[in-house]
Formats: C-alpha cells, structure tokens, sequence
C-alpha cells in the first residue's frame, strides 16, 4: 500500500504556490518546477478528459493515461515532473497543489 496516497496527514507544501496548465490538443503541457520539500501532487481536471504521459514519450490521444474531467489524482512528484499532458478535445485545465507529509 502506497502511504502517500492513504496518508491522511499530507498537508500543503510551505511556501509551494498551485500550478494552473491549460493544455490544448496541439499543445502539451508540464508542470513548472516543485519546492524541493513537496512529495505528492494532488490536482484535479476541469473542463475537458485529457491523457497524460510519465514515461518520457509525448501524450496524444492514442498514447498516454485518459484522466477524466471532474476528478481527482495524486502523483508522486517525481511522476509528476516527468508528466506531460494533452487535451482529448479543445482545451483542459489543470489545477494541482504540492503536498508534503
């Protein structure tokens, strides 16, 4: 079982500011760079699905993870730095917080 997504005790990274990408379905998008004591990224998907990459490869809608408008994920930070994001259609919005334990 993986602590840091059962953990209840995650709290916000001190001094770590949330991260709002808006990729398009031509237009790819990464996180910016993390506070050095953040451990897991918590962010939800608004508006439209998407497909997200984590293994260096580029996210299209025939490769990569589908992630659902309206719900939520947690990745690790370092999936999260290595992740890359595409919208299914039009344009979607992420909105992701940085925690620590």
């Amino acid at each position: 079982m993986n602590s840091y997504i059962t953990n209840l005790y995650l709290k916000p990274t001190l001094g770590a500011t949330s991260q709002r990408l808006s990729p398009s379905t031509v237009s790819p998008a990464v996180f910016a760079a993390f506070n050095r004591s953040t451990k897991a990224i918590s962010f939800d998907v608004q508006v439209n699905d998407l497909f997200m990459t984590i293994d260096g490869s580029t996210a299209t809608s025939t490769n990569g993870h589908k992630l659902y408008a309206g719900r939520a994920y947690t990745l690790s930070v370092e999936a999260a730095r290595v992740a890359k994001f595409i919208a299914a259609t039009g344009t979607a919005i992420i909105f992701a917080s940085e925690l620590t334990n």
